[in-house]
């Protein structure tokens, strides 16, 4: 039984979900955005595929109609696309697990296009050792931390909820007297969750334009990379 278990864990598929609307009333579109010739979406999928160890990527949407030219972004960076619930993110992430088959997954939103790839690893690698509910991780500025989802903890999750509005649904599934959560924590960062690297707002984009400005052409910046030069010219934030 236990050479069983060991084999079924090892055959595990694990995927990289990218939420993403085009509801935005802060900053329009802001994913469409351009920085430095790609869209703020394009940046999160491109990073999504240096993560090692994925068995597919897939773009996580919702069935109303403006957010269906999303499709074209999946089919240019040929990846999955899946389109759910509106409001319920939580419901929309287990289908598209469920439709593609994904036991795992990792994920973040696609205004997020600086997310750190390395903590991405980190947590895919610790959870193909050690079976978590869901990890976390903590330490880093806004925008760059990700998630890792098992499907089957997140049924449970989806089913106990009492509300269909899970647009910010870390509450509920943050629970370790419920599930197995693992923690990552980021120790040695410059710079805490105080501060932001998300596109949210009118000013999250501007810093953004002037961080990849200062990279070649599709040139993905690792999250180190990216906080050494933060470090150099601090006037940025």
């Amino acid at each position: 039984n236990l050479n069983k278990s060991i084999i079924n864990f090892y055959f595990m598929k694990i995927g990289f979900f990218i939420t993403a609307r085009l509801k935005s009333s802060r900053l329009k579109q802001k994913i469409l955005l351009d920085l430095n010739g790609n869209s703020v979406l394009d940046w999160v999928i491109m990073r999504s595929k240096k993560v090692i160890g994925l068995d597919g990527i897939v773009l996580c949407t919702s069935t109303n109609p403006q957010d269906s030219i999303l499709y074209q972004h999946a089919l240019h960076h040929k990846i999955q696309f899946y389109a759910g619930s509106e409001d319920d993110v939580l419901d929309r992430l287990l289908g598209a697990a469920k439709y593609y088959g994904y036991d795992a997954f990792v994920s973040i939103t696609a205004d997020n296009p600086l997310f750190s790839v390395h903590t991405a690893q980190v947590a895919v690698d610790w959870f193909k050792k050690e079976n978590f509910d869901f990890i976390f991780t903590k330490g880093l500025p806004t925008g760059c931390s990700s998630y890792l989802i098992n499907t089957k903890a997140l049924e449970v999750a989806n089913y106990i909820k009492k509300e269909t509005f899970t647009e910010i649904w870390g509450p509920f599934v943050n629970r370790s007297d419920f599930f197995k959560i693992g923690n990552l924590i980021v120790t040695n960062s410059p710079f805490d969750e105080q501060k932001r690297l998300t596109c949210d707002y009118a000013d999250d984009y501007r810093l953004l334009q002037e961080i990849y400005s200062r990279y070649r052409d599709n040139y993905t910046p690792s999250i180190s990379e990216v906080f050494s030069r933060l470090e150099k010219e601090p006037d940025l934030w």
